[in-house]
């Protein structure tokens, strides 16, 4: 006898937005200040995604080159919290390395806020939910279900956005995309308390223990723990286990589009850092009664599907700077592959002086589906292209556009594809959005192309 599937209920939307991490929250605020009957599904009971659950709690970058390049719904949010005291922002001329141009955040207020931004905008939040199928023929997203505690839900909509990192919902509606057989290794991010800063002689026995095997090269990537410990960030003395976006160890191999390697990749996780608790508690001076204070529930995934849109950012075009006439958002994060080996922890290439790269539109719209679309590490690119882009900020930048052009195909009753490109940039002008120039690929020094926000 063939079992029948029980909806528990049916709801409608205009948008629906699968994924709360910091490209969904933009794009389901977007879509909602727009006018747009907007719903915003979440596996955890938070927004925030790696910013919030999984620990990374450092959003980059909103500067390049001394400029500010990003602003909108995604550094509305970072002053806002700046405003309560929750947010440290990096301060000008913003022409230090990369790593001290993020924005420190306290994770918690940070979700806090969220909330209060997407109910304020009048997003339906639904919050321990996840899409686990999706009905889609000939091109065109009916809706999604979605397993809630009352059991299957039908969510319907106009346009989808798939935010969920691993492109979940394109995979299940049938969307292309790249999948490459070797991946950049995830992180499990955690927080230690009890132990003490600056004991230089921590590293010569790290050293020895990864020797003798007590330790293993993926503990802590990179092969150096003494910089980690004597603190990093803006001038602040923190130790590296409780410095905001912390990545302290690789997990690997780790495909977040296969259950069984999300499974095998959180229990080789946790016992990654047990490993190393274990040797630092009984082998590094100022450590003897450390633990972990705070463990991230799921480890983070920094690469996995890359959907095919209707344009493609590659990584040579992304790392000489070009900005499409089409580009709805900058972004600007070195090329940024991490390996699972041993010989080399990190490939980086980093953008000539002025220039920053543009994301185009047909990035975030899924090649032959006329609803469908993504925005964030899932964006339409070639790996080295979304080792760079897949940074919170340039995923906030990313979401707010998707989330407002999504909005105007419903207003104007058109395919995502059809969107008036010119007409989204001049919205996204309207609200806030830092928009690229066009037809330039070096970033203009003399004319004012960009509103810079400081506090």
């Amino acid at each position: 006898m063939e079992a029948k599937v029980r909806i528990a209920r049916t709801r409608a939307f205009d948008v629906v937005v699968c994924g709360g991490g910091p490209a969904g929250f933009c794009a389901a605020v977007a879509a909602a200040r727009e006018g747009a009957r907007t719903a915003l599904l979440e596996t955890f009971g938070m927004l925030g995604g790696t910013m919030t659950v999984g620990g990374i709690n450092a959003p980059a970058l909103f500067h390049a080159h001394g400029r500010q390049i990003i602003s909108g719904i995604g550094w509305e949010l970072m002053t806002a919290l700046a405003e309560e005291g929750s947010a440290s922002l990096p301060e000008p001329p913003f022409d230090a390395p990369h790593p001290l141009l993020a924005v420190e955040l306290n994770a918690f207020q940070a979700a806090v806020k969220m909330d209060e931004m997407a109910l304020g905008a009048g997003v339906t939040l639904c919050l321990r939910q996840q899409a686990v199928a999706v009905l889609a023929e000939n091109g065109h997203v009916e809706a999604v279900l979605a397993a809630s505690p009352e059991g299957l839900e039908r969510i319907e909509g106009r346009v989808f956005i798939d935010c969920t990192g691993d492109a979940d919902v394109c995979a299940m509606a049938g969307a292309a995309f790249e999948l490459g057989q070797t991946l950049q290794p995830a992180t499990l991010n955690f927080r230690v308390a009890g132990g003490r800063l600056g004991a230089e002689e921590i590293q010569p026995r790290y050293e020895r223990a990864l020797r003798e095997g007590r330790l293993k090269p993926e503990d802590v990537w990179g092969g150096g723990i003494g910089a980690l410990i004597h603190g990093r960030g803006r001038g602040r003395k923190q130790c590296w286990a409780q410095n905001p976006g912390s990545n302290l160890n690789h997990v690997y191999p780790f495909d977040g589009s296969n259950a069984q390697s999300r499974i095998e990749g959180e229990i080789a996780g946790r016992r990654s850092i047990a490993r190393l608790m274990r040797w630092l508690r009984a082998e590094a001076p100022g450590y003897e009664n450390a633990f972990v204070a705070a463990c991230s529930p799921f480890v983070t995934a920094r690469e996995s599907r890359r959907v095919i849109g209707r344009e493609y950012v590659t990584g040579d075009d992304y790392i000489r700077g070009a900005c499409p006439e089409t580009s709805v958002c900058y972004s600007f994060y070195p090329i940024d592959v991490h390996r699972g080996d041993t010989e080399s922890a990190l490939d980086n290439e980093f953008h000539a002086a002025g220039r920053v790269p543009g994301i185009p539109y047909g990035a975030l719209t899924v090649r032959d589906f006329d609803n469908l679309m993504m925005a964030g590490r899932n964006a339409s690119g070639d790996r080295r292209a979304q080792s760079a882009f897949r940074v919170q900020a340039s995923c906030m930048a990313m979401g707010q556009a998707a989330g407002t052009a999504a909005a105007m195909a419903v207003r104007e009753g058109t395919s995502v594809g059809d969107v008036n490109v010119p007409a989204l940039r001049e919205r996204l002008a309207q609200r806030g959005a830092i928009v690229p120039e066009l037809y330039i690929e070096d970033f203009p020094t003399e004319r004012q192309a960009v509103r810079a926000v400081h506090l």
